[in-house]
């Protein structure tokens, strides 16, 4: 009996792939949310991710699924991959939180969370940090319009 129920506890704990998925923060000036959701759209769409959902106001940007899978993980190993990114804005903090969510799956299973490689995290940094330098020089552009237009 005792070797049953460590049997089951055994699969039970393997069969928990449970991955959360991985998020990273960071500060932003004091913006718009049409600046955040122009710098989110932007940099995220120049990474190859196609936005799904963009909601300024709530300040939220979501993309679809993007294909991460290799010719050889499918072709070889029957594996693949895909990302999701999720971009969120906290008008009272100005901070603005990246997430990616990684799924992988064989031919015969569903989609089931993966966890992050060091080289999906600083991508993960990178989209950040580009979000951040976009959002700095939207900002930038629009206090020198503002400027200008005070003068006349």
């Amino acid at each position: 009996m005792k070797y049953v129920v460590i049997f089951f506890l055994l699969s039970f704990s393997l069969g928990c792939n449970v991955v959360d998925p991985v998020s990273i923060s960071g500060s932003v000036e004091k913006i718009s949310p049409e600046v955040f959701a122009n710098a989110a759209v932007t940099i995220l769409h120049e990474e190859g991710y196609t936005v799904e959902t963009v909601d300024p106001v709530a300040g939220v940007v979501t993309t679809g699924w993007r294909d991460e899978s290799s010719y050889a993980s499918q072709t070889f190993l029957d594996v693949s991959r895909r990302t999701r990114i999720s971009v969120v804005m906290d008008f009272l903090t100005y901070e603005v939180n990246v997430q990616m969510t990684k799924q992988k799956r064989s031919s015969e299973d569903p989609w089931r969370n993966d966890g992050l490689s060091d080289a999906d995290r600083d991508r993960l940094q990178l989209i950040l940090a580009r979000i951040q330098e976009r959002i700095r020089l939207i900002a930038q552009r629009e206090g020198v319009v503002v400027t200008k237009r005070s003068i006349w």
